[in-house]
C-alpha cells in the first residue's frame, strides 16, 4: 500500500501530521495530502469536514466516525439500538419536553408502560449530568429548564426509558477496535447513578460471568453498528439479561487510568490497525512532549 500514514490526532503523530488548530479550515494542501494516504489516523470524534473527505476519497481510515457524527446522543443511541433490534430498555423519544409531559398526562400507552419511575435522558450532555428520576408528568415538567435536548452530533430530544434496577452497577466496555477494556461502575450507597463523575467507584474482578455476557452483547453491537472505539454501558439486572444503555462516542477515561493510559490504548488500537493493512505500525507514535 504506496502513500504516507496521515494522522489529524492531535497526539498521535505519523508520516504526515495535520494539525487543525483553532478550527482553521480544510485547504487545498489537505486535501492533497488525504488524497495521497495510504491510511488516515483520526481523532476519537472528527470534525465532520475532516471526515467526510477522507471517507469521501475512500481512504481507509481509524477509527470509522460515521456513527459517532450522525447518531450520538441519547435519541440517536435509541434510533441506532432500535434499528438494529439490540436490547435495550423500553423507551420513549420526544423532540422536547412539553410533548413527553403532554403524552404522558395524556396517558399514552407506551409511556404508561415504562411504569414508575421512569428515566428521563436529555440528548445531549454526559457524566450522568443530563439524566435524572421522576414519577409522575409534574416532576417531568419541572425539569424543563434542566434538561438539554440539544446533541452535537446527533437528533436533539430526550428520552423516557423503563428504570431498571441493576444492583447499583453497570459495565463499562471500552471498545478499542479488536480489543477492549472492561469495568464495573458501582454507585455510592443509597444513588442510583453510577458515573465516576457522581461519586462512582471501579471493580474489575467482580460479577465475572456476567461481565463476559456484557462484553459479548457490546461486541454484537460493535459488529452490527462498524464501530471501532466507543465507551458502551450495559445494565445487567441481578438474574437478567445484558441491557445496552448507551453508546458515548467520547467517554471518560478515569476508569482507564487516565489521559495518559488512554493514549496508549489509542495508539496499540491504531497500531493493530495498520498492521492489518499491511503497513508498519511504528509509522505512528505518540507525540513527544514539550
Amino acid at each position: 500500500m504506496q502513500g504516507p500514514i496521515v494522522s489529524f490526532h492531535p497526539m498521535i503523530d505519523a508520516d504526515r501530521h495535520i494539525l487543525l488548530v483553532s478550527r482553521r479550515a480544510l485547504g487545498r494542501a489537505d486535501r492533497l495530502a488525504v488524497a495521497g494516504a495510504a491510511a488516515v489516523i483520526l481523532p476519537q470524534t472528527p470534525r465532520p469536514d475532516v471526515y467526510e473527505l477522507v471517507a469521501g476519497l475512500g481512504k481507509p481510515h481509524f477509527p470509522r466516525a460515521g456513527v459517532a457524527l450522525s447518531l450520538d446522543g441519547k435519541v440517536g443511541n435509541l434510533r441506532l439500538l432500535t434499528a438494529l433490534g439490540l436490547p435495550h430498555p423500553a423507551s420513549v423519544a420526544f423532540a422536547e419536553v412539553a410533548a413527553a409531559v403532554a403524552a404522558w398526562r395524556a396517558g399514552r400507552p407506551d409511556v404508561l408502560a415504562l411504569g414508575r419511575p421512569v428515566v428521563v435522558k436529555g440528548a445531549g450532555g454526559g457524566m450522568g449530568q443530563n439524566v435524572f428520576l421522576v414519577n409522575d408528568h409534574d416532576e417531568l415538567s419541572a425539569l424543563t429548564p434542566q434538561v438539554q435536548t440539544h446533541s452535537l452530533h446527533g437528533p436533539r430530544g430526550l428520552v423516557l426509558q423503563r428504570f431498571i434496577d441493576g444492583g447499583g452497577a453497570d459495565l463499562r466496555v471500552v471498545l478499542l477496535g479488536l480489543r477492549h477494556e472492561a469495568y464495573w461502575r458501582v454507585a455510592p450507597s443509597g444513588q442510583w447513578r453510577s458515573n465516576l463523575s457522581q461519586g462512582g467507584q471501579t471493580l474489575r474482578d467482580w460479577r465475572s460471568a456476567d461481565m463476559a455476557q456484557g462484553v459479548a452483547l457490546a461486541q454484537r453491537l460493535q459488529r452490527a453498528a462498524g464501530l471501532d472505539m466507543a465507551g458502551v454501558d450495559v445494565l445487567i439486572p441481578p438474574g437478567g439479561q445484558p441491557l445496552l444503555l448507551e453508546i458515548n462516542f467520547y467517554f471518560g477515561r478515569g476508569g482507564l487510568g487516565g489521559t495518559a493510559s488512554f493514549l496508549d490504548l489509542y495508539l496499540a488500537a491504531v497500531g493493530r490497525w495498520l498492521a492489518a493493512l499491511g503497513l508498519d505500525p511504528g509509522r505512528a507514535r505518540l507525540c513527544a512532549d514539550d
